[in-house]
């Protein structure tokens, strides 16, 4: 008896656990969108991708990001890669972003318009 009653709560511990690890599996990585300040860029140490660091409106403090990697190409994004390289420090760019679990990664960037004096002016 003793034995069947170990073999079922086995057998549920086995049930809960995975279901667990498949919770896990299903979770969905962090993502956002943001608008903010490119603060600093340069090339990543491997020469491959560019980090950049945005302050986004609100925020104390800029975060660091890099062109998210594409599987099929073996490399960062090609077309983000190319608009991150163009951006230059103090232009505005809206970025769609995910969290890799090392780092936050660019998968769409788009620079945004700067508005002159008087385009502020009349609107």
């Amino acid at each position: 008896m003793l034995a069947r009653s170990l073999l079922a709560f086995t057998a549920i511990a086995l049930l809960f656990s995975g279901i667990t690890h498949a919770d896990q599996k299903d979770k969905k990585k962090r993502t956002g969108t943001l608008v903010g300040e490119i603060k600093s860029s340069k090339v990543s140490p491997n020469g491959k991708n560019q980090i950049i660091e945005v302050l986004a409106s609100g925020e104390e403090k800029a975060r660091t990001y890099r062109v998210q990697y594409d599987p099929s190409v073996k490399g960062p994004i090609p077309k983000v890669l190319e608009a991150v390289k163009a951006a230059k420090v103090g232009d505005r760019a809206r970025l769609e972003w995910i969290d890799t679990g090392e780092g936050l990664a660019i998968t769409a960037f788009q620079l945004l318009k700067k508005m002159e004096d008087g385009e502020k002016k009349d609107k």
